[in-house]
């Protein structure tokens, strides 16, 4: 099966190519992701994964904004890409971690380096793009809430807030903790709380890069409601 070893020797040849990479372990699974640095506000990687049949690896790049309460290096979805049909696809074929390498730097890493802001989330040019992402950004709430705040537009942030108020209130399970956490973003998004909301928004980003040992990336930047007049 695809092993720890196997996916660090791939990414170690590309970080050994491009000096924007860097190799970090996910905090839960302990598995290596590529990240790109610098990173600020968004994080963006690429991962490996098994399959069923312990020779087939399964490639994913992540994107995600950074302050989120319970984020992790997997991003807003995992998108899944594959190498090109006619060369080697699997661990035991000779040639598959220059094919790897070569697919990932010439289509993949192109599209992460974009992705430089908040807003260039909204932008990405996946292959594929999936439903998942789209959804996570356009329609979960806690998402929407904190992203629309964060880029300043406190009208739109009111109304998102003014939908969600207190659901968390009604909920037993998944995603209460999601709901309670944009319920404290949104009292003081409701109260005009400006330095609040900015102080929050920087302590979940603070905890993401604390839990997932980002500290040598991370370069901490005001948000963009922080720059408004």
């Amino acid at each position: 099966m695809t092993t720890k070893k196997q996916i660090k020797t791939l990414f170690d040849r590309l970080v050994a190519r491009n000096d924007d990479l860097i190799v970090k372990d996910h905090y839960v699974f302990k598995v290596p992701y590529l990240m790109l640095r610098p990173m600020q506000h968004v994080s963006r990687s690429i991962s490996i994964d098994r399959t069923s049949r312990a020779d087939d690896p399964n490639f994913f790049w992540h994107v995600g904004h950074c302050f989120r309460p319970f984020g992790s290096l997997g991003g807003l979805a995992a998108e899944w890409f594959v190498l090109p049909r006619g060369k080697p696809r699997r661990w035991s074929e000779t040639g598959f971690i220059e094919t790897a390498v070569e697919e990932i730097e010439t289509n993949i890493l192109p599209m992460l380096r974009r992705v430089q802001t908040i807003e260039d989330m909204f932008r990405i040019e996946g292959v594929p793009r999936s439903h998942e992402y789209d959804g996570s950004l356009n329609h979960y709430a806690p998402y929407r809430l904190a992203i629309a705040v964060a880029l300043g537009r406190w009208d739109e942030s009111l109304t998102i807030y003014g939908e969600i108020k207190d659901f968390y209130l009604r909920m037993t399970s998944w995603p209460r903790p999601d709901y309670e956490k944009a319920s404290e973003l949104g009292a003081l998004i409701a109260d005009g709380d400006r330095a609040g909301v900015a102080s929050l928004l920087h302590g979940w980003e603070d905890d993401f890069v604390a839990r997932n040992g980002l500290e040598d990336i991370y370069e901490r930047t005001p948000f963009p409601l922080e720059l408004q007049p």
